[in-house]
């Protein structure tokens, strides 16, 4: 089973999306990016082979709209999950966008740095 996916898109970047993912990409190129992509099937082909037919759609890039909202993301995120247990069985999504607590990241670069951080909560003198 295979889907063939059309490189063409609206040459206009203010309607097919691509002017936003590349500004995204570029700068963010140390996350990952979510998307939403709007296809059509553009035609079926169908090919014999002996007593089986085999049918390949060829879907064509409508838009592709970068999804930057940190609240949006997780919105779209739970979908994906929910979407992905009811197919699998399994909601796990192993990836994650590139929004990171900033505390946490100064932690992970002052310890990358070679510098022992620890925490005390408050009221507590242990």
């Amino acid at each position: 089973m295979g889907v063939k996916l059309s490189g063409s898109l609206p040459q206009e970047y203010d309607r097919n999306g691509m002017d936003r993912l590349h500004s995204q990409l570029v700068g963010h190129p140390d996350r990952r990016h979510l998307i939403v992509m709007v296809v059509d099937n553009l035609r079926t082909t169908i090919e014999h082979g002996g007593d089986d037919e085999r049918y390949t759609p060829t879907a064509g890039v409508l838009f592709i709209e970068p999804v930057v909202d940190r609240d949006d993301k997780d919105t779209i995120t739970e979908i994906l999950a929910r979407v992905r247990a009811e197919r699998t069985g399994d909601a796990t999504l192993d990836f994650d966008f590139g929004f990171e607590d900033p505390l946490a990241e100064t932690v992970r670069k002052m310890a990358a740095d070679g510098m022992t951080v620890s925490f005390n909560r408050s009221g507590d003198d242990s």
